[in-house]
């Protein structure tokens, strides 16, 4: 079940500011902007991606922090489901194993889709260890819009992410505004 966001204080004349009337308003707001959604998770290990140039989303299976439970380490480890709706900044990344062959593409996903202006791609010219990240402001309902790291290749066979360390794929997610 989503929480909402309380609404700020009004004043109106002739109305008294009752502890009612103060715990709703004032109290409650206050308690959800220092516990505002907020989620970072990560993949401890690596994850095999197919080089059919097919966006695959990456696995999460350990949580830093989420303060909203809206990730699962045991059913759809890859997504992010809101539970207050509101704008969010979300910020991807992925470490891929070394491979000169082929490009290498992030993005955010919402719902399975692209977000526009989400996607990063590089080409390797050397066969190194390297990393990508990228980000998003995204709008979800609260309930059921869920956002993923999105990640693909060119390399013609499978390439692995790295797993753990600080090339790690990685989504965070952070609650903006309503």
């Amino acid at each position: 079940m989503g929480r909402t966001v309380p609404s700020p204080p009004t004043e109106t004349p002739g109305i008294y500011q009752t502890s009612a009337l103060w715990n709703a308003q004032v109290r409650d707001l206050n308690n959800f902007a220092l516990g505002a959604p907020v989620f970072a998770g990560y993949a401890s290990s690596s994850q095999s991606i197919p080089g059919s140039n097919a966006m695959t989303a990456l696995t999460l299976d350990t949580e830093r922090f989420d303060l909203d439970g809206g990730h699962s380490t045991v059913t759809n480890t890859s997504r992010y489901t809101a539970t207050v709706p509101g704008t969010y900044f979300v910020i991807a990344t992925v470490g891929w194993s070394a491979n000169a062959t082929g490009d290498r593409r992030l993005q955010v996903g919402l719902n399975g889709a692209a977000v526009i202006g989400s996607g990063v791609s590089f080409d390797p010219s050397q066969v190194v260890l390297c990393g990508m990240q990228t980000s998003a402001f995204v709008t979800m309902n609260g309930s059921t819009d869920y956002v993923e790291a999105m990640a693909a290749h060119t390399a013609g066979t499978t390439l692995s992410t790295t797993g753990g360390g600080v090339f790690a794929p990685s989504l965070c997610v952070l609650w903006i505004s309503r």
